[in-house]
């Protein structure tokens, strides 16, 4: 598994399929830091959400490295179709690892933070980005490594899943029937809205974060299938 991994790294950056993702996600961080005494939490929100969607565009960039032909060779030389994806998905968090420390790091080794970092901040700050890049990478796979696939229609229905769960608070209280159909989606509101201006640990929360672990468990599972589904 060690050695696909490091085959996946090395193709993904020979093909520089990252450059655009990364670059723009950099930029963006960049560019809020921009000016100094901005908010510690709201900030870390804002480029967890600029990291779900770098990386779902990276997860598709990387299930799309591959031809046909070349992912069946994988598949025999692993000895697993499983083993592939979770393979991919090793690859790709490993691909965000640098992504998600530069944005905890660098608002504060440039002094950019209105006030002092505290240990909570620290655990709820990587808590949140890499709640965030676990959905990206799960809507990717979705829309790149499953039936739901189809080229003509993959970014458009990953875009679609983006907007949908990221407004899907103004959508509910718009229409509340909405709501019935909006769990479907990744959760993000579950997170964001605790990285307000105090953070405040109480049953709320943890029943929030329970649910949001639960989600991604459950999602994890259904998108194991679909892609086993697929490859018969």
């Amino acid at each position: 598994m060690s050695a696909f991994v490091r085959y996946e790294l090395l193709n993904f950056i020979r093909s520089l399929k990252f450059i655009p993702s990364s670059v723009l996600y950099l930029t963006w961080v960049f560019i809020m830091y921009a000016y100094k005494n901005v908010p510690i939490l709201s900030s870390y929100g804002a480029s967890s959400i600029a990291l779900y969607l770098t990386m779902t565009w990276m997860a598709m960039a990387m299930f799309t490295m591959e031809e046909e032909g070349e992912k069946h060779i994988l598949f025999a030389h692993l000895g697993s179709k499983s083993k592939y994806l979770r393979g991919k998905w090793l690859a790709i968090f490993i691909s965000m690892i640098p992504l998600m420390l530069f944005a905890i790091f660098f608002p504060i080794l440039t002094g950019s933070f209105k006030g002092g970092m505290t240990s909570e901040y620290y655990v709820l700050a990587l808590f949140c980005h890499v709640i965030f890049g676990i959905f990206g990478v799960l809507v990717g796979t979705l829309f790149s490594a499953t039936r739901f696939a189809t080229k003509k229609y993959a970014w458009l229905s990953a875009v679609f899943v983006l907007v949908c769960s990221l407004a899907s608070k103004s959508l509910i209280e718009t229409a509340a029937f909405l709501k019935w159909i909006l769990w479907l989606f990744p959760p993000v509101f579950y997170v964001i809205e605790h990285m307000g201006n105090e953070f405040i640990v109480n049953k709320e929360f943890w029943i929030d974060m329970i649910f949001v672990i639960l989600y991604i468990l459950l999602a994890a599972q259904i998108i194991v299938w679909l892609f086993l589904k697929k490859e018969r």
